[in-house]
């Protein structure tokens, strides 16, 4: 009997389009879809058929699948649940062999990969690959951005497989190895952080030309297609864009107006903030992104609250000459918000990639999110020649491009924030943006009260700016003002 190259585990269409992905490159694969019982028999026969059309031999198990496999196995499991994985490798564990490779592409909190790897790597000296992944399910089959984490053995070994299914970039192909053990699933992490940050901005930024500028839904709509083809141009904008036109069937009203403002949420950006807390790293912008999705849960907490506050609209009587211009720093808000959400995102993978010691390239992650990541953008291109330029760039905001922009677009972003608080429009994720170039520019922060006052009640001690790296510790007991203190090495 013949065996098969590949063996795609999987609960729905993601799965499907990637085996059709591996078929159409010229690998033999094997699909086991555990997502048939929720069919109909006549769709289950669709299925089966459609596969057998496209030379994709169908499993009824993956036990059945890995007798079908060639040794050593490669296995995909392919599924947007973060969840997913765990029941399929609790399967897994039992039936594969010594130097079988397991690509694991879906999320999961880097934490557990790094777990994963040790566990399969020295109790069943199989490789485990957590690989992050980007891409929607239909244009998957023109490829996808892939970030790999692992045994680099296993990344090389099956790297022609990676390189045929990737999407590419500028010549590049966007399945860069990120560094061991979690690597890969991290970047994945730092992807949707950034995504939420965008559609976050979105967001903001239409909800300011309809409240503050009073846009009709129609101007909203050319603004954000003129939008496309500047700086701001994006994946997102453009889903948003295409969103924004489409009605109702039923009422032929705009459908995102009949639709709740209940966001929901992943585990995955939870666990990115959770990451930058233990490392300290500031990354408010992202964090503005996540509350804003926290708060909107809060449905009927609001709509009490709303009845028993009675707040007045603030309405913001822009003149007809000035509509224009708003509008242009709105959009130039928008640009320099997203500079936020990227710089404070790579900052992030840079402080995490050092801490594990991975090695992650921020070149390689920003041309692997370029190629067929949601978040791909023009932005994305600018970050690449920065890296580029100076691959050991400390910060994005350092990059004289974004040193530039920061320059021309601050007054915009102060404008937008000023006029959104005025006129009673939340933006949490511009002003926190805003917040976030003051404090990053500020040579001294008035903050030096906090730390005398964790003194006063704690005893934790403080640094003179005379003394950075030795602790003193203050009197606070002597009933004059003077202040006496002590140095302690």
């Amino acid at each position: 009997m013949n065996k098969y190259e590949v063996g795609v585990i999987t609960d729905g269409k993601l799965g499907c389009n990637f085996a059709r992905r591996l078929k159409e490159n010229g690998y033999s694969c094997v699909l086991y879809n555990t997502g048939l019982e929720k069919l109909s028999r006549t769709d289950i026969n669709c299925y089966v058929s459609e596969m057998h059309e496209q030379e994709i031999l169908t499993s009824t198990s993956a036990e059945v699948m890995i007798q079908l496999l060639e040794k050593p196995r490669r296995i995909f499991i392919v599924s947007r649940s973060s969840s997913y994985a765990k029941q399929i490798l609790d399967e897994l564990y039992d039936i594969v062999e010594p130097q079988d490779i397991i690509v694991d592409t879906c999320d999961a909190d880097y934490k557990v990969t790094k777990d994963r790897c040790r566990e399969f790597q020295q109790k069943k000296k199989v490789s485990y690959l957590g690989v992050g992944f980007s891409g929607e399910a239909a244009e998957l089959l023109n490829g996808t951005s892939l970030m790999v984490g692992g045994s680099r053995d296993a990344y090389i070994e099956i790297y022609d497989i990676l390189r045929d299914i990737s999407s590419k970039f500028g010549g590049y192909e966007c399945c860069a190895y990120m560094g061991p053990d979690g690597a890969g699933q991290y970047t994945k992490m730092i992807h949707n952080g950034i995504e939420y940050g965008m559609l976050q901005s979105i967001c903001e930024s239409i909800s300011v030309l309809e409240r503050i500028a009073d846009l009709d839904s129609s101007i909203v709509f050319e603004t954000l297609g003129e939008w496309l083809i500047g700086e701001n141009e994006s994946f997102l904008i453009q889903a948003v864009y295409e969103i924004l036109s489409k009605k109702d069937s039923e009422t032929d009203n705009l459908f995102k107006n009949i639709v709740s403002d209940k966001v929901g949420y992943s585990q995955s950006v939870l666990w990115l903030c959770n990451s930058a807390a233990e490392l300290a790293e500031p990354v408010p912008s992202i964090y503005a992104a996540l509350n804003n999705r926290f708060m909107t849960g809060l449905k009927k907490e609001r709509t009490s609250y709303s009845d028993l506050l009675k707040r007045e609209k603030n309405n913001i009587l822009l003149k007809q000459r000035e509509v224009k211009s708003f509008v242009a720093d709105v959009r130039n808000a928008l640009y320099l918000t997203l500079i936020c959400v990227h710089a404070q995102a790579f900052n992030l993978l840079k402080h995490r990639s050092l801490a594990e010691i991975w090695g992650t390239s921020s070149l390689d992650v920003a041309i692997t999110f370029q190629g067929g990541a949601f978040i791909r953008s023009r932005l994305l291109t600018r970050i690449i020649d920065a890296y580029k330029n100076k691959p050991d760039l400390k910060n994005l905001l350092e990059d004289s491009y974004f040193v530039s922009a920061v320059r021309r677009y601050l007054p915009s972003l102060q404008n937008v924030v000023c006029k959104a608080a005025e006129g009673g429009v939340s933006i949490p994720i511009m002003s926190a943006s805003l917040s976030y170039l003051y404090d990053f520019s500020e040579e001294t922060m008035n903050t030096s009260i906090i730390e005398l006052a964790r003194d006063y009640i704690q005893g934790t001690g403080f640094e003179l700016k005379s003394s950075p790296n030795t602790k003193c510790y203050a009197n606070w007991k002597k009933t004059d003002n003077l202040v006496f203190y002590k140095e302690r090495k």
